[in-house]
């Protein structure tokens, strides 16, 4: 017969019930521990307007952005050669299309008299023109700057290309909280909007001659 030792059978169950209590309290911390994401969304331009007003339609056609950096985390430079994905600071919706909705708050208040859009509408009566941006680089260094590499085509209603432009805009970062980085990416496709206006502009003025 095999005789277990009374004392050690309490031992091994205080020491269960020891490490239960610590697990339920671990368990409880980590609940009440506060979230520590942070969410950010970009600024433009907010501006009511009726197509009574319009004497041209531009469609926004396509905004693309670079794989890489469309997540829903902020994707930013170590170094040249290093880039990281913050889990903490995110976006609150997909970035290209925030960049796209953006593009077309910020054109629809530098061209009032064009009508704005991101679909053509089959029904058109107005001369129309189609927007194809590419991104093809966003670079963000915290402490150092912002940097947008882009591309786009002006087309006009039979897609024949009317305006190419290739354009870099860069803006600094005065410090490395990552709070700054969506005000300066704001503030970067404000300038980018304004020279695409101008393009669309010069354009409908080359469709005239």
């Amino acid at each position: 017969m095999i005789k277990f030792n009374q004392y050690s059978l309490i031992s091994h169950q205080q020491l269960l019930r020891k490490l239960g209590v610590a697990a339920l309290v671990t368990t409880l911390v980590a609940c009440a521990s506060p979230n520590k994401d942070r969410f950010y969304q970009l600024a433009y331009a907010n501006q009511d307007h009726t197509s009574d007003d319009a004497k041209y339609d531009v469609i926004l056609d396509t905004v693309t952005i670079p794989d890489g950096i469309n997540r829903p985390q902020l994707v930013v430079q170590k170094s040249p050669t290093e880039s990281q994905i913050l889990d903490e600071q995110r976006w609150v919706a997909p970035l290209d299309e925030q960049i796209r909705q953006t593009f077309l708050s910020n054109l629809q208040a530098q061209l009032p008299e064009a009508w704005l859009a991101l679909r053509a509408d089959t029904h058109a009566t107005l001369p129309r023109y189609f927007v194809h941006a590419e991104i093809q680089q966003l670079q963000i260094t915290p402490g150092q700057d912002i940097a947008i590499d882009i591309v786009w085509t002006i087309s006009d209603a039979n897609k024949k290309p009317l305006r190419r432009q290739h354009l870099r805009r860069s803006m600094a970062l005065n410090d490395a909280d990552y709070g700054g980085i969506a005000p300066a990416i704001s503030s970067v496709l404000r300038s980018i909007s304004e020279n695409m206006a101008k393009d669309i502009l010069q354009a409908t003025q080359q469709r005239l001659k």
